[in-house]
């Protein structure tokens, strides 16, 4: 749900999209599995299954997709990018460690 959120900000602030990230369901549908069967089934992981189960852990190219988006990481450059450009901006702020640690 948050990657579809983030995918209709792009698309208001006029960020093209890639076929890949322009077919996310959009917020508003239900959320559907992922994409990709489970080849293992219902075995836990061990020494002998490592490798299937980290192939079917490793995001695919489409779940990557926010990787390139030009990101900006200080504010004021992004706001003179964004005048600059007629494109609002996305501040994503938090209150906390960023891997939830507190």
């Amino acid at each position: 749900m948050l990657r579809a959120l983030l995918l209709a900000c792009l698309a208001a602030a006029g960020l093209p999209l890639t076929p890949a990230t322009a077919s996310v369901q959009s917020p508003q549908s239900p959320q559907t599995p992922r994409s990709r069967p489970n080849p293992l089934g219902a075995q836990r992981p061990s020494a002998e299954t490592y490798r299937a189960w980290a192939e079917f852990i490793r995001p695919t190219e489409s779940e990557r997709s926010y990787e390139r988006i030009g990101w900006r990481n200080t504010f004021w450059p992004a706001v003179e990018e964004a005048r600059a450009l007629g494109r609002p901006i996305l501040l994503w702020t938090m209150n906390g460690h960023p891997l939830g640690c507190t």
